[in-house]
C-alpha cells in the first residue's frame, strides 16, 4: 500500500514535494529523433507494464490510469506550465500509478503526445532537473535524476525523454531505509518501455 507520495517535475494536487524546473542542457534534436514508421500504439500501451520491472513487484492499483485533453489539468501533473503546453502543441497525456514491493515503493508512468517532434522534445526537456543525475544508457537524449523528499522521508528517481511526438516521465520512490530499486534497475525499466513505444506512430 502506498505510505507516502512520490514527487514530480512541478507540485500539485496529486504530486507532492519540492521540485528544480530548469530546461535540459541535452540539445533538442537528440531527443525525438522517431521516424514514426512501426506499427501504431495506442496512448494506454504507453505506460509501464509489469513486465518492465523484474527487480521487484508491482501492483496496478486497480488499473489505476487517467487521461486528460486539458492543458491545465496535464501541467499540475506534468512539469510545463499551461501556456507551454499550449505553445508545444500539447494533445494528450496519461499517468499510470503503480504501487507495490518489496519496501513499499512506489512508481508512477506518464507519457504525452505532442502534435511535433519538437513539441514534444521541449515538454521533455522542461521535467524534472537535479544536480544528482545517473546515466540512461539506450534511450536517446534522456536524463535520470535523482533528489532527496524530506516532507516523505524518500529518495526518488526521475527518467525524462521523448520519442517522435511523444514525451514520457518515469518516476520511481522508496523509503530512505529500504535498498530498492537502484537506478540501475529503474532505467532497466524504462529501457525496455522505450524498446517498445520507439517510433510507433498513434492509431489514427
Amino acid at each position: 500500500m502506498r505510505s507516502w507520495p512520490i514527487s514530480a517535475p512541478r507540485a500539485g494536487p496529486r504530486w507532492l514535494g519540492a521540485f528544480f524546473v530548469a530546461a535540459c542542457a541535452a540539445p533538442l534534436g537528440a531527443m525525438g529523433a522517431s521516424a514514426g514508421g512501426g506499427t501504431p500504439l495506442p496512448l494506454n500501451a504507453r505506460v509501464l507494464r509489469l513486465s518492465d520491472v523484474q527487480r521487484y513487484t508491482f501492483l496496478p492499483r486497480p488499473r489505476e490510469q487517467g487521461t486528460t485533453r486539458d492543458p491545465a489539468t496535464w501541467s499540475k501533473e506534468s512539469g510545463p506550465t499551461t501556456v507551454q503546453l499550449r505553445r508545444d502543441g500539447f494533445v494528450v497525456g496519461i499517468r499510470e500509478d503503480l504501487g507495490g514491493s518489496p519496501n513499499d515503493t512506489v512508481a508512477e508512468s506518464m507519457a504525452a503526445q505532442f502534435k511535433t517532434p519538437a513539441g514534444a522534445a521541449r515538454a521533455a526537456a522542461q521535467a524534472v532537473i537535479h544536480p544528482r543525475r545517473f546515466p540512461v544508457l539506450g534511450i536517446p537524449g534522456a536524463r535520470g535524476f535523482m533528489l532527496i523528499s524530506g516532507s516523505t522521508n524518500s529518495e526518488q528517481f526521475f527518467i525524462s525523454f521523448s520519442d517522435g511526438v511523444f514525451a514520457y516521465l518515469e518516476g520511481f520512490a522508496r523509503p530512505l531505509d529500504e535498498g530498492l530499486p537502484y537506478p540501475a534497475s529503474m532505467a532497466a525499466a524504462t529501457v525496455s518501455l522505450y524498446h517498445r513505444v520507439h517510433a510507433r506512430p498513434s492509431p489514427r
